[in-house]
């Protein structure tokens, strides 16, 4: 389950779009939902969830990565991931995410936050 989790944000930084859209794609199920502290709304087609995605590296300098922390939470077709966004050294940020899965583990509904909440 963790596998499209991690290969959804792996795409963040993907410089060629065809493989970057199409291991989102490979990612995703038949149906999408995906919801961020900066997206204007929720999006629901996968064209438009590839073109949100392929803003974030031309925001970054050289190095830019986006991990998923171990370990993620899943289930019963749920997952709560920690993700790092590193942009460079001085700009950096966490967000949590919330994701249903499909019975083949590809993400159809992704919610995420700034930061990791309450600890």
């Amino acid at each position: 389950m963790v596998k499209s989790l991690n290969d959804f944000f792996t795409a963040w930084t993907m410089t060629e779009e065809q493989g970057r859209d199409a291991q989102i794609a490979s990612a995703t199920g038949d149906r999408i939902y995906y919801s961020d502290p900066r997206t204007e709304g929720v999006i629901t087609d996968l064209d438009t969830l590839c073109g949100y995605v392929a803003q974030f590296l031309p925001m970054c300098p050289p190095g830019a990565k986006v991990t998923v922390a171990d370990p993620v939470d899943s289930k019963d077709g749920h997952a709560r991931a920690t993700v790092h966004f590193v942009m460079s050294e001085e700009m950096q940020q966490t967000g949590q995410y919330f994701a249903e899965l499909d019975g083949y583990g590809k993400i159809t509904r992704l919610v995420g936050f700034a930061g990791k909440g309450a600890e």
